[in-house]
C-alpha cells in the first residue's frame, strides 16, 4: 500500500494519554495517517460526517455520545464508514450490542498493539478484524457454549459449498474481499458474490458474525 495514498483515520478517545498512545501505535504504520482526534462522541460523529475517512477507531465509552451512539448515529445516516471499536476486558454485552450495529472490528486496549494496526488495515478495506480473546468471548455468547449451539454453528458452516467455506475461512482470518481474491485468484466481484451467499447460508447478519462462525468451525 506504500505506493497509493496512506489510510486516513479518524481515533475517538476521551483519555488523553491513551488517544496519543492510539495516534502513535496507528502512525508507526507508514500506510496509516490519523487525520483528526476526538475527545467526545458529538466531536466524533461531527468530524466522521465531515472528514473523507477510511476508518474510526472508536473508544465504546466515551463522553457526550458514547461509541455505541455514534456507531448506531452513523449507520441510521446510511454511513458505512468502517468502525473499530475499542474496548476493555469485561465489557462482553457493549461488544455484543456493537457486533448488532454492524462494527467491523474490536480492539483490546490491554491487547497486543499490533492488532491495532491490523483492525485498521482490515476494516478500511472491506475485512473484519477482532482481538483474538473478544473473539473466544463473542463465541461463547453468540454461539452459546451447549453442545447443542456448538453443533448448530458447525452445521451452518457445513451447508456452504467448498468455494464458501474456503473464502470463509479467510474472512475468519481477517483477510479483505481484494485480499480473498487475490490468494484464490479470483475477481473480486465474484468474492463478493460468494460473501453474500455466505451470509444468507449461515444467517450471520454482518461480515463480522460470519467471521465468528468460520473461528468456531476453525477451533472446532
Amino acid at each position: 500500500m506504500s505506493a497509493a495514498r496512506r489510510l486516513r483515520v479518524l481515533v475517538a478517545d476521551d483519555e488523553p494519554m491513551v488517544r496519543v498512545g492510539i495516534t502513535s501505535i496507528l502512525t508507526s504504520d507508514a500506510d496509516i495517517e490519523v487525520v483528526g482526534e476526538a475527545g467526545d462522541g458529538q466531536v466524533a460523529l461531527s468530524l466522521a460526517r465531515s472528514t473523507p475517512l477510511d476508518a474510526l477507531v472508536l473508544d465504546i465509552r466515551i463522553p457526550v455520545l458514547s461509541g455505541l451512539d455514534v456507531l448506531r448515529t452513523l449507520r441510521a445516516d446510511g454511513s458505512s464508514l468502517p468502525c473499530v471499536l475499542v474496548t476493555t476486558f469485561g465489557e462482553d454485552d457493549y461488544v455484543a450490542e456493537a457486533l448488532a450495529l454492524d462494527a467491523d472490528g474490536f480492539v483490546l486496549k490491554s491487547g497486543d498493539p499490533r492488532e491495532l494496526v491490523l483492525a485498521v488495515h482490515a476494516v478500511a478495506t472491506g475485512g473484519a478484524f477482532f482481538s483474538p480473546t473478544i473473539a473466544r468471548r463473542m463465541l461463547g455468547r453468540s454461539l452459546g457454549t451447549d453442545t447443542s449451539r456448538v453443533w448448530d454453528a458447525r452445521r451452518r458452516f457445513a451447508a456452504l459449498t467448498p468455494r464458501e467455506q474456503e473464502i470463509l475461512r479467510l474472512v475468519g482470518l481477517g483477510r479483505s474481499n481484494p485480499e480473498i481474491a487475490a490468494e484464490l485468484f479470483l475477481a473480486p466481484g465474484t468474492v463478493k458474490t460468494h460473501m453474500t451467499s455466505i451470509l444468507r447460508t449461515t444467517g450471520a447478519r454482518n461480515r463480522v458474525e460470519a467471521a465468528l462462525i468460520a473461528v468456531h468451525a476453525r477451533e472446532a
